[in-house]
């Protein structure tokens, strides 16, 4: 009960992080503009940034087949594309839960058991994890001047101005404001000491069991330079979902094969915090600030995230749409000949 209350209470506190954020990057938005703009936008290229994120799952569920067939288990194309939709659409309203539910959806259609299952999902998230390290890397390489502006910024000179600044010239409410903070801070550290305590042992046999599986299932990889193809090609489709969404306007059009990498990047390290609505507020914030480096005004940064967003929310939705008329149509199939 207490584990249900911290999990909720969890994600109450994320959505209002999101929404908050969401109401200080729309707070002095002209939308009238951005209503205009979008008219007269040329929208012929969502209909190729959307090919291309239909081509995203198709390589993922491809990649994921081979590690399943690794494990000694088989699964079917239509099965497997329908819970990679439905997971991504329930990550969306409740952040890491579709992965779960990606798992259970498998084990529901072809009986696979769920560890050895969620052993591949993480074995996927570990090479998500290094792939997006490599493209940092990349991108620091490439677009150093621009990553280390971006740094300044947005992290050391609003740390700096509003919060160092003003406690070394006495401003005692920042100081206070500081202190209470980091005393919330310990206080829920101390206060969730014994049950951090009890759970983490679990959380972390089963991080590890699931691993193992992981593990496994690449070692028993027969085309292990196939699937290294595909995840090269995720990562090519990704950088192109962001890239085509640069001509629709003549102002954005103007940003270089550079922005795309770097705003690839850092937004999705926005799209990977925790937030509802796949980094709600978060990626607003990284993308127009990395698009601001580039030569685009504030409000046209702020029109360029937000479209980008809303493209890649209406497939995460009408994707898990499709994977549940597919789930449901081989659920009752199955039941109506038994």
């Amino acid at each position: 009960m207490k584990s249900k209350t911290l999990q909720a209470l969890q994600y109450v506190f994320l959505l209002a992080v999101g929404v908050i954020l969401c109401y200080f990057f729309f707070r002095n938005f002209h939308f009238e503009e951005l209503k205009q703009n979008i008219i007269t936008g040329n929208f012929s290229w969502f209909y190729l940034v959307m090919l291309v994120s239909v081509f995203v799952y198709v390589f993922r569920v491809l990649r994921w087949q081979m590690l399943i067939k690794a494990i000694g288990h088989k699964t079917k194309f239509h099965n497997a594309f329908a819970a990679l939709s439905i997971s991504y659409f329930v990550s969306f309203i409740i952040p890491r839960l579709g992965e779960v539910t990606r798992c259970l959806s498998i084990k529901k259609q072809h009986d696979i058991p769920f560890m050895e299952l969620l052993g591949t999902v993480i074995i996927e998230r570990v090479v998500d994890i290094l792939s997006l390290i490599l493209i940092l890397l990349l991108t620091l390489v490439l677009q150093f001047n621009q990553v280390i502006e971006y740094a300044k910024e947005n992290v050391w000179q609003p740390i700096y101005n509003n919060v160092i600044f003003k406690i070394i010239n006495g401003n005692t409410t920042v100081l206070i404001v500081v202190l209470i903070v980091l005393s919330i801070g310990v206080f829920l550290f101390f206060y969730f000491k014994k049950y951090i305590r009890e759970k983490s042992p679990k959380l972390i046999i089963k991080f590890v069991e699931g691993l193992k599986q992981g593990i496994t299932s690449i070692a028993k990889l027969k085309q292990k330079k196939l699937f290294i193809v595909y995840t090269f090609l995720i990562w090519v489709c990704y950088y192109l979902m962001t890239y085509f969404w640069f001509f629709v306007f003549p102002e954005t059009s103007l940003l270089t094969w550079g922005a795309c990498l770097s705003i690839l990047s850092i937004g999705t390290i926005g799209r990977s915090i925790p937030v509802q609505g796949a980094g709600m507020g978060t990626y607003h914030f990284f993308v127009t600030g990395v698009a601001m480096l580039y030569g685009l005004t504030e409000e046209w940064g702020k029109a360029l995230a937000t479209v980008i967003h809303l493209g890649q929310t209406f497939f995460t939705l009408a994707m898990g749409l499709v994977g549940l008329i597919i789930f449901f149509a081989v659920y009752w199939g199955k039941r109506a000949k038994s």
